[in-house]
């Protein structure tokens, strides 16, 4: 669509009318609720950013290069070197308890505002019944003003619904907030879990071609499971054909075999209890999403609810004003009664 904001002020000018002036958008100039929200999206989106960056190399199943790596001593966590650079366990470990820390961070600090703008819905509120009571000697002054002691101004109307609104569009903005937070946690937990995954295919591969390997008397060693004795038998028959360098080679093979597969074991334990609490803060997520879905769709109903309020009041309003209220009728009743006692006293 083409810019006429020239051909718009040009009318304007014909009509002696001020220019229109282009608004420059200014996080500095907003409130401490959207300054604090702007800062936590920033951070979610620096999260996300980096675990799409990182996910190639976490998930590669590449063996190490054997040069040694260059790495980037200003920013290690540039998404070249990221994408590009291997990736050891410990430093794949390290990834997984940097994300956890940062997401329990940035939900500590969504509930934080989330807390801080309930309080201020409730301060709100009590300080909106407290003028309401106050003014106008609360109760007595609106029953003297002709009007039903629970009902409300024009103004109070319009504030209300103007809080309304502002209570919806914050409570909008803490469930973005939430919902992007619980991408970024699904994003990471769907990282890890393909990684223990490909760990474990890796490992069943590795004990595939173990066992198919051309080892000696390796058909033997199956067989022999069928009873002690014959097994006992077959390892002293083997024993026998190989020589000690053979022997120790196997052993050596068979302990380093044992040490890969116990530190693959603890890596999967440890991947898992990082997958179960981040499991746990995607569910608090979920359930604060639904809760905060639910009380959205409150306020806005109460919101168009408020505003057919205002529109029904100010009637009510006109109404009151032009039927004698209760206080007027009292008081000319006894002003009336009054002048006819002094007229009976002078009388007789």
């Amino acid at each position: 669509m083409a810019d006429i904001t020239a051909a718009f002020n040009t009318a304007l000018k014909a009509h002696n009318a001020p220019p229109v002036t282009s608004h420059r958008y200014s996080i500095d100039r907003l409130d401490e609720f959207l300054k604090e929200a702007y800062s936590i999206n920033a951070r979610i989106a620096d999260l996300t950013a980096y675990l799409r960056a990182i996910r190639p190399s976490y998930l590669s199943t590449a063996p190490a290069p054997r040069r040694p790596q260059r790495q980037n001593s200003a920013d290690q966590k540039s998404t070249h070197d990221a994408t590009q650079r291997h990736l050891s366990e410990t430093e794949r470990a390290s990834i997984d308890a940097e994300a956890k820390t940062v997401l329990r961070q940035l939900h500590a600090a969504v509930e934080r505002i989330s807390q801080t703008e309930q309080i201020r819905q409730d301060t709100a509120s009590h300080i909106a019944l407290r003028k309401r009571n106050q003014g106008g000697l609360g109760a007595i002054g609106r029953w003297a003003a002709g009007g039903a002691v629970t009902a409300k101004s024009a103004e109070e109307e319009e504030e209300e619904a103007r809080q309304k609104m502002l209570n919806a569009h914050r409570e909008s903005i803490v469930w973005f907030l939430q919902a992007k937070l619980r991408e970024a946690g699904t994003l990471q937990s769907t990282m890890m879990e393909i990684r223990i995954q490909r760990e474990v295919e890796k490992s069943k591969s590795v004990l595939y071609k173990a066992k198919s390997s051309n080892v000696p008397s390796a058909h033997s060693f199956d067989a022999a499971l069928d009873s002690e004795k014959s097994a006992t038998q077959e390892q002293e028959r083997v024993e026998s054909q190989l020589s000690d360098e053979q022997m120790q080679l196997f052993a050596q093979e068979n302990q380093d075999m044992m040490k890969h597969y116990q530190d693959t074991l603890d890596q999967v334990r440890t991947a898992e209890r990082s997958l179960i609490e981040i499991s746990e803060l995607q569910s608090t997520l979920v359930a604060n999403l639904t809760e905060q879905n639910e009380h959205i769709e409150q306020l806005v109903q109460d919101s168009f609810f408020t505003t057919e309020n205002v529109g029904r009041g100010n009637k009510e309003l006109k109404r009151a004003s032009e039927r004698p209220s209760s206080a007027r009728i009292l008081f000319h009743s006894t002003c009336a009664f009054c002048a006819f006692l002094v007229v009976w006293d002078l009388i007789f």
